[in-house]
């Protein structure tokens, strides 16, 4: 089940990494807020997502997230392909950010 996993990720296109850097805080983009939550992943959904939803996008910042530092605002919940994904509920804080990784698109 997915809430064994240590750690959560977030696909941030090079825009709204630097915003959330700046900012200290992450309320979300368009597809978040009208979802009503901010979208993770875990590290085995990354590349699928990223494919999916990110083809287009030549920098992107994959930031890592303790679920611990989450857990009273992360939900496990079905969504693509019947896959449990973490769903976070709130503000995303720049304190809470474990790792950064710049992955380039070709």
């Amino acid at each position: 089940m997915g809430n064994f996993n240590k750690y959560v990720y977030r696909i941030f296109i090079e825009s709204e990494f630097i915003i959330f850097k700046n900012s200290k805080e992450f309320k979300g983009n368009q597809l978040d807020v009208n979802s009503g939550f901010i979208h993770l992943s875990t590290l085995n959904q990354i590349d699928d997502t990223v494919k999916r939803y990110f083809r287009i996008e030549k920098e992107l910042s994959i930031v890592q997230f303790k679920t611990i530092d989450l857990s009273s605002c992360l939900k496990w919940e079905k969504s693509r392909d019947t896959q449990l994904f973490p769903h976070f509920y709130g503000v995303l804080k720049f304190g809470w950010v474990r790792d950064v990784k710049t992955r380039f698109n070709l």
